[in-house]
């Protein structure tokens, strides 16, 4: 074997070497799978190819959600599903349905990433070319408002899940009702 792939493959010694692996610009263009799928146009493939890439995804995001440790974390791989999809809303309708801890664990882990950029009004992964964006993130922050708070309650209260549920309530107040409530993080925007 090493004979027929000589050069094209990494010796046992070689660990990360930017030959083998990539650059780390390279590698970052790993997370824009989400984007490369949505600019295939994938939906206007023939059905089978078309139907074959949508239940792949589909597959992929309920089994992560039950994962304890997936191999891409939940909130990116919501961010890549709904970039290469070009819509949020169902996986967001499946994870709502999932009634699972692991799945709760992920939703408080996704909310502690997101709250920032959604507090900031901001959709929390960068999209290219995206003119749903807005409605992204609208659909995302009235959907943590509605369903994370019960969901993290049946977790384990401690301080940090009391913060992350102001830090959520928050996401769905305006203007000065956000900004001057006593649990306002202070971020800078």
């Amino acid at each position: 074997m090493p004979v027929v792939f000589r050069g094209t493959t990494a010796r046992a010694d070689e660990v990360q070497c930017e030959c083998h692996w990539g650059s780390a610009e390279e590698l970052a263009l790993l997370n824009e799978v989400g984007r490369s799928f949505s600019q295939g146009d994938w939906h206007r493939w023939p059905v089978r190819q078309s139907t074959a890439v949508e239940e792949f995804l589909h597959a992929w995001w309920a089994h992560s959600l039950t994962d304890p440790d997936p191999v891409v974390p939940v909130h990116e791989l919501l961010g890549l599903c709904a970039e290469a999809s070009g819509t949020i809303s169902p996986w967001l309708t499946v994870w709502e349905a999932l009634d699972h801890p692991v799945a709760d664990r992920h939703l408080a882990e996704a909310a502690d990433h997101w709250e920032h950029d959604l507090l900031g009004d901001e959709l929390p992964w960068q999209t290219w070319g995206n003119d749903n964006a807005d409605d992204m993130r609208t659909e995302l922050t009235a959907w943590l408002v509605r369903h994370a708070p019960a969901r993290l309650r049946t977790r384990n209260a401690t301080a940090e899940t009391e913060e992350l549920l102001h830090r959520v309530r928050l996401m769905g107040l305006t203007g000065p009702a956000r900004w001057e409530d006593p649990h306002w993080p202070n971020h800078h925007y």
